[in-house]
């Protein structure tokens, strides 16, 4: 079932003149393309008149109104997945995602997901949240990387975390227990990423549409055969952290798609090779603009139990 929601943007005096596009690119927090072909289609008006430019400039106090359409979708079913919630009020929920939960549904995954367990725990209202299925996400973190994560619960909010992510105003902190010694205490990773030639479902340094990446590290402690990091990724490209790491050749301890796992039985962590069943990568902290309380807000996420049992161990037998 089909259903409208219109979005009203009155442009201020620093946005007068700006292309319609990309106002609306901005406001909504989608892509260029997507906001032309909203355009193109008639669903953008400027004092109640459809316009189809998306290089008009638009004027300082001109609504702009957006239509979008949405699908309720009727195949998704709320489930009893528990959550650790770390904060939530009327418009927004900061959780510490389990490893191994998968953030959004696929076409041949409906159930299992965080959206599932949104829909339980926020109700079916979350479904509308940023479109369809997206279940007020508004960002992700891989199926076997834990850590912090924020979810809109009012359609403004969504539009606006998305501005902050786009516009790189959001400070993300992860940790990850990397193969190797790295000797430097912190630094710059700074190498294009884009999708592998030789495989679509990975991401790599060696690509022909490489986009701008960069990752700062600083080494929190070593031990014998890994470095414990902590990383801010100033751009937010697809396993950004995993493919910088492994570009440097410090694989994530556990990484099976990225040279992560491979070391695992020629090294000290042989004898507890059993605990490492996923990527060694965490979201620790994430820092943003909470527009409603009008005032910075920062959120963290304690270790799993995995990486804490880990640290533990080296740290153990390194005495």
């Amino acid at each position: 079932m089909s259903k409208e929601k219109n979005l009203t943007f009155s442009p201020v005096i620093e946005e007068e003149n700006r292309r319609l596009d990309k106002f609306l690119s901005s406001k909504l927090g989608f892509s260029r393309s997507k906001v032309q072909k909203l355009i193109n289609n008639g669903n953008v008006k400027i004092n109640q008149k459809i316009v189809e430019i998306p290089h008009h400039k638009v004027k300082i106090n001109e609504p702009i109104e957006v239509q979008l359409s949405t699908i309720s979708p009727s195949n998704l079913e709320a489930e009893n997945i528990p959550l650790e919630v770390i904060y939530e009020d009327e418009y927004l929920i900061v959780i510490n995602k389990q490893p191994g939960l998968i953030v959004h549904p696929t076409g041949d995954k409906k159930t299992g997901t965080l959206v599932n367990a949104l829909l339980n725990h926020c109700g079916e209202e979350i479904l509308k949240i940023g479109g369809n299925e997206r279940g007020g996400l508004v960002h992700r973190l891989d199926k076997d990387t834990s850590g912090v994560m924020v979810i809109a619960k009012t359609e403004k909010m969504h539009i606006e975390i998305a501005r902050q992510f786009k516009q790189r105003e959001i400070e993300k902190t992860y940790i990850a227990l990397a193969w190797g010694i790295i000797k430097e205490n912190g630094g710059e990773i700074n190498t294009p990423i884009g999708r592998s030639v030789g495989d679509r479902r990975k991401m790599s340094i060696f690509s022909a549409k490489a986009r701008e990446s960069t990752t700062l590290f600083k080494a929190q402690e070593r031990f014998q055969d890994f470095t414990l990091l902590e990383l801010k990724p100033k751009t937010g490209r697809t396993h950004q952290i995993r493919v910088h790491l492994a570009s440097i050749g410090h694989p994530i301890i556990g990484d099976a798609v990225y040279g992560g796992i491979k070391r695992i039985s020629s090294s000290s962590l042989s004898n507890i090779k059993d605990k490492i069943k996923r990527q060694f990568l965490h979201a620790h902290k994430i820092k943003f603009y909470h527009s409603e309380l009008k005032k910075s807000v920062e959120f963290s996420a304690l270790l799993p139990e995995d990486m804490k049992f880990v640290l533990a161990w080296a740290k153990e037998n390194a005495k």
